[in-house]
């Protein structure tokens, strides 16, 4: 286990990582069995190695083919509930309202700042 470089928690502290799965597996038992919290474990596409956080901040997502306006791949949710998810997230934790929209490009569900549902 190290402290990242890359990744950071909501504070701005470093996320802990995980140079292998069983590592992170053994992560999960131990802070099950010292704190008494549940983690799940996930293979961070940022920095390449695993990370570990709450069941109800895992919102299932991948790197799409589609571009945003800066250039970066957006990121791709399977379904509008896991993408719903992570715009509800982002509004409790920084208090912008995110939308949710389907891609007609790719199929996936992406996040936006401006209301797919106002054409100006």
């Amino acid at each position: 286990m190290f402290d990242s470089d890359i990744c950071k928690k909501k504070d701005g502290s470093p996320l802990k990582s995980y140079e292998s799965e069983e590592e992170a597996d053994e992560a999960i038992l131990y802070v099950k069995a010292r704190y008494g919290n549940e983690q799940v474990k996930y293979l961070c596409e940022k920095c390449g190695f695993w990370h570990l956080s709450s069941p109800e901040r895992q919102t299932k997502c991948r790197a799409s083919s589609c571009l945003g306006s800066n250039g970066a791949p957006k990121m791709a949710y399977e379904t509008y509930e896991s993408a719903k998810r992570r715009a509800n997230i982002i509004f409790k934790e920084k208090g912008q309202i995110i939308f949710v929209y389907k891609c007609p490009d790719c199929g996936s569900w992406h996040l936006t700042h401006k209301n797919p549902d106002i054409c100006i």
